[in-house]
């Protein structure tokens, strides 16, 4: 199974990374306010690769292919907190024709897509 960063990994990586001793009194007068935000946004990240890993175990992706499907998820996940719609749509239209020339299969760009867009 490849190594994936997991919503503990992400939040003691950023929360190691910023001291406020180093990072200055700015950080040290909103880092209760930061580390909130970054764990809410961090774990929408790692929830949906979680999601995504279970499709791929599921139809039988070998774990050195993930990588590609995770890439993909994102680019969708981000994609989704700027647009909806018809928008969305084209959007990961496009990026479903863009990895799915890279090798990925599409029938699992589209569970992925579903999961992300609806």
């Amino acid at each position: 199974m490849p190594i994936v960063k997991t919503l503990q990994d992400r939040f003691e990586k950023f929360t190691a990374k910023t001291p406020p001793d180093v990072t200055g009194s700015r950080y040290a007068a909103s880092k209760d306010i930061a580390i909130p935000r970054y764990l809410e946004g961090s774990a929408t990240m790692a929830a949906i690769v979680e999601l995504v890993r279970n499709i791929l175990t599921s139809e039988g992706v070998p774990p050195a292919q993930h990588g590609v499907y995770y890439a993909f998820a994102q680019k969708a996940r981000k994609a989704a907190f700027s647009h909806s719609g018809k928008s969305l749509s084209m959007f990961i239209d496009g990026l479903k024709a863009e990895f799915t020339a890279k090798g990925c299969d599409p029938a699992i760009l589209d569970k992925i897509a579903t999961l992300i867009a609806g």
